[in-house]
């Protein structure tokens, strides 16, 4: 069995191609940056809601409410985060064709994109190939991690008002 590799960051995010959004997480290695589709969290979530709503209307005869929808719903997305965040290392590990890889010394560009729609924002992620992954998440701490594994592979940063260049690559 191989052994796993723990990544440095991990966190929910939501991948957005020209079909589809696909939900899931996004691990950040020493060497690479993985996506892991996983739509558990998105069932948890409303299988959490159904929970609550059925057990109110037994009990109390009554709906959940919005308290209690919330309530179910906010604990099926901690419990479906959970499993998602258990699984991720292991799909990685195993090369499951619900994992989208970045090679880190493929990245040319990092930009945080302001969407105009209350959709918050966007972390834009240029290749060398051409192709670029656009992910929806927390974005606080991904720019200065993701410029640190950059920074140790060899690679030239430099801030933007955008985000971060890649200026230099090792190829290592």
């Amino acid at each position: 069995m191989t052994e796993l590799q723990q990544p440095i960051l991990m966190r929910p995010a939501v991948l957005y191609d020209a079909r589809r959004k696909s939900p899931g997480v996004l691990a950040l290695y020493p060497d690479k940056l993985a996506y892991v589709e996983s739509w558990i969290t998105s069932w948890c979530v409303g299988l959490g809601f159904l929970a609550v709503a059925v057990l109110s209307f037994a009990l109390a005869h009554t709906g959940a409410g919005a308290l209690g929808g919330a309530v179910g719903a906010g604990g099926g997305m901690a419990i479906g985060t959970a499993i998602t965040r258990r699984q991720a290392p292991r799909k990685v590990a195993a090369a499951s064709h619900q994992v989208t890889v970045i090679w880190l010394d493929s990245i040319t560009n990092v930009e945080l994109r302001k969407v105009r729609r209350a959709g918050g924002r966007r972390l834009v992620i240029s290749t060398s190939g051409g192709i670029d992954y656009t992910f929806r998440s927390n974005l606080d701490q991904w720019p200065a991690d993701l410029a640190s594994a950059l920074g140790g592979r060899g690679h030239s940063i430099q801030a933007t008002a955008a985000g971060l260049a890649v200026l230099t690559g090792s190829g290592s």
